[in-house]
């Protein structure tokens, strides 16, 4: 009696030490233990972030100086740009010709024109093309009355233009007349630059044009000609309407990009300047405004 007792009072014993094995074991294998190799999580490897194409508005904000300081390439550049749409009466035609040679453009955009031919600036958007701020109004002496009503026309636009491409905008403006220390409103404008860069934007004036603003009506034949005169540096900006008035440059654009081709330029819309240079080390720009 006494060794069958002891059989099963050593049996019992010996069932507990596995049992208790066993819940060690499972212990570790489930996370119990931090010290597990088992258990441990590998920490990520962190990578840089890398560089912006170019720099951030905070730092410069004058997108005609970056794209002309641009080292990020030995290709000539030319950076269409499209002021005072979208409308019907030009914007479609533009866009058919960009379609058809295969290039992308910046446009400029009205804020009181997109409430008018959203279902164009959508178009735009579609099609790849950059959306970019021309103010509200276009009315100089509402626009640059106070930093205020400048501010206040350039969110506006801002908000709508978000509404159509369902994202935040590449924040961008061009200044109506030009954001150039001459003529009217210029001494504002230097000021608003400053007030532009607090909020994140950037601007951009132009360095090439075809002259379809230039006084009286011109001809295709004339507006080629002008870009002829004008295109001359490596990158450039160039300046060209899609206002209602201006048919005569949808009329004269392929003639423009035939020729510039010709030349040697490639396309790109405003905010894909490659700014820094292959091997992505960055200059020390002159950053004077």
């Amino acid at each position: 009696m006494e060794k069958r007792n002891l059989l099963f009072y050593g049996l019992c014993i010996a069932a507990v030490v596995v049992i208790a094995m066993m819940i060690v074991v499972g212990f570790h294998a489930f996370g119990g233990d931090s010290a597990s190799p088992v258990a441990q999580t590998p920490t990520p490897t962190k990578t840089a972030a890398p560089l912006p194409e170019f720099p951030a508005a905070s730092e410069q904000n004058d997108l005609l100086k970056i794209a002309v300081d641009a080292k990020g390439t030995e290709e000539k550049i030319a950076y269409l740009t499209f002021d005072d749409g979208p409308t019907k009466e030009v914007t479609p035609k533009i866009l058919d010709v960009l379609k058809e040679y295969d290039v992308k453009a910046t446009f400029f955009m009205l804020g009181k024109m997109i409430e008018r031919n959203g279902d164009l600036a959508k178009r735009v958007h579609d099609e790849g093309h950059l959306l970019a701020n021309h103010s509200y109004s276009h009315s100089y002496a509402d626009l640059y009355a106070t930093s205020e009503s400048f501010m206040a026309e350039i969110e506006k636009t801002n908000d709508l233009i978000r509404s159509i491409i369902g994202e935040e905008p590449f924040k961008l403006i061009r200044f109506p007349g030009g954001g150039y220390n001459a003529g009217s409103y210029a001494a504002e404008k230097q000021q608003y630059k400053l007030v532009l860069q607090k909020n994140g934007y950037y601007f951009a004036d132009w360095n090439s044009l075809n002259g379809d603003a230039e006084g009286a009506a011109r001809s295709a034949e004339q507006l080629v000609a002008r870009i002829r005169q004008t295109s001359g540096p490596k990158n450039i900006v160039i300046l060209m309407h899609d206002a209602a008035t201006k048919k005569t440059t949808a009329e004269a654009l392929p003639a423009i990009l035939s020729y510039l081709k010709e030349q040697g330029y490639v396309f790109r819309r405003l905010d894909e300047i490659k700014y820094y240079g292959g091997d992505n080390v960055r200059p020390v720009p002159d950053m004077e405004m």
